[in-house]
């Protein structure tokens, strides 16, 4: 009784001390957040794969100056696809109560209804986030990691320190151990694993689904995907049952895996280089 008495009142510090922001969660499971750029509001995809912010050109349109850089940025998508973007830095962004300062940005020519671009990691590098799933809640947090019990390690993948990706490790099948990168922009219960790994795991591809995926950068640019079940995805504390997996061509990481699935409420921490599971 002690113990869970204690629990509560960390969690209860722990919402005290954040200031709460609502999101939008589209029925895909993607996260929706509002900030300004530069004073402009927006609305962005909340993407810890995105590896930096990404703006699309309707949106930096709006900006009161107009980014100039003879700066650039070449980076590769989950599927290999390389990708050649300019680098900019904002001066000042807003963003769930909290203003950054110097952060670096891209842009491109991309239109999706009702979104700006998307909001990454990378500014987040030394404030800790919280996703409440429950209560479609985003928020920062600077309570001390000793307050939560739950934990799994995050492993960071940066480029030139324009960047900041997360990957862990999952167990496929109870059995083989691999690193996924962790990716909310993937929206809900996405499961991508490298085809290479269908042989490790005993799949023909003549039995499972295949289907061609266009680039949405690049029409001439297409994968090859399998569609099929795996027995679990698990780590300590989550486990997906017989998840819906997407077996992915040339994909450049062992796994990507959306973060829906490791709890209801999560603290991302890249300062500690840990995700806590508060619930």
């Amino acid at each position: 009784m002690k113990k869970t008495f204690l629990t509560f009142l960390l969690i209860l510090s722990v919402s005290v001390m954040a200031q709460k922001t609502p999101f939008t969660l589209l029925p895909s499971g993607h996260i929706v957040v509002k900030a300004k750029i530069e004073g402009v509001e927006g609305n962005f995809i909340f993407d810890t794969g995105a590896g930096i912010n990404l703006y699309f050109n309707d949106f930096v349109a709006k900006l009161p100056q107009k980014p100039s850089s003879y700066n650039f940025f070449t980076g590769f998508r989950a599927t290999g696809e390389r990708i050649d973007i300019p680098l900019f830095r904002n001066n000042e962004i807003n963003f769930s109560g909290k203003t950054f300062k110097d952060v670096p940005f891209s842009s491109v020519d991309m239109k999706i209804p009702g979104i700006d671009g998307l909001i990454s990691l990378k500014m987040l590098e030394n404030t800790d986030v919280i996703i409440d799933y429950n209560k479609n809640e985003i928020s920062f947090t600077d309570a001390s990691p000793k307050s939560y019990s739950k934990s799994i390690d995050i492993f960071l993948s940066t480029q030139s320190d324009d960047t900041v990706d997360i990957f862990t490790y999952a167990v496929l099948n109870n059995k083989y151990k691999i690193k996924v990168m962790l990716d909310s922009g993937a929206g809900n219960n996405s499961f991508w694993l490298s085809d290479k790994l269908m042989n490790t795991l005993g799949i023909d591809s003549k039995n499972m689904q295949m289907i061609e995926k266009e680039s949405e950068f690049n029409k001439a640019v297409k994968t090859k995907i399998y569609k099929g079940n795996i027995e679990s995805i698990s780590n300590n504390y989550a486990k997906a049952e017989k998840p819906n997996v997407l077996f992915v061509e040339n994909l450049i990481y062992e796994g990507k895996t959306s973060l829906n699935w490791l709890g209801k409420k999560i603290v991302i921490s890249i300062k500690d280089k840990k995700i806590f599971i508060l619930e």
